[in-house]
This record gives structure tokens, C-alpha cells and sequence, in this order.
């Protein structure tokens, strides 16, 4: 990848998920090609599904990554929007020290 989408890293994160995430969500789409023939389709659907679907700011972007991306149907579409939707705001006591 010829780009950087970590902002917030001096390097590339080593946390496979990050660079997913945030590949899936800035890169273009040949970048993106890139990212699922590295890491696997599987993983970065993954990704997408904990990441990206929740978040209710980027709806088109997560249509166009269901559609053209990862090949989802009309039908696939209409469930996945349809999940109950845990924003991350509601994630952080899960992940913050007790």
C-alpha cells in the first residue's frame, strides 16, 4: 500500500485489524483488492461486520463495500442493515480497565 491511513501511528500498526479497518475505510479500490488478496476475504469481512457496519456515519460507505466489495445480494443487504447496532460508545466498558 502506497498510501497511510494511520494518522494517529508513526508506523503501520501491527494490529492486523486496524490496518483492515482503516484500509477498508479511506483506501480506493484497487487498494482494497490489495488488503483481501493479503489478509483474506473472510477476515476482512470480519473486520467490516465489528467495525464499519455499526458505525452510523458512513452508511453509504458500508452499502458500497456490501455491494461491490464483498458481494453481498439485495436480500443480504436488507438483513445486515436490519442487525441490532452496537456503536462503539457502547463497546468501551467492555474494553476499559475495571
Amino acid at each position: 500500500m502506497l498510501k497511510t491511513y494511520f494518522p494517529s501511528y508513526t508506523d503501520v500498526p501491527s494490529n492486523v485489524n486496524i490496518i483492515i479497518e482503516h484500509t477498508l475505510r479511506y483506501a480506493d479500490v484497487d487498494e482494497m483488492k490489495e488488503l483481501i488478496s493479503k489478509y483474506g476475504i473472510q477476515n476482512c469481512k470480519t473486520v467490516w461486520m465489528k467495525y464499519l457496519v455499526p458505525d452510523l456515519r458512513i452508511i453509504k460507505l458500508n452499502y458500497f463495500l456490501a455491494k461491490f466489495i464483498f458481494g453481498l445480494s439485495e436480500e443480504d443487504l436488507s438483513q445486515l442493515f436490519k442487525l441490532p447496532i452496537k456503536n462503539r460508545i457502547d463497546r468501551i466498558p467492555n474494553v476499559s480497565n475495571k
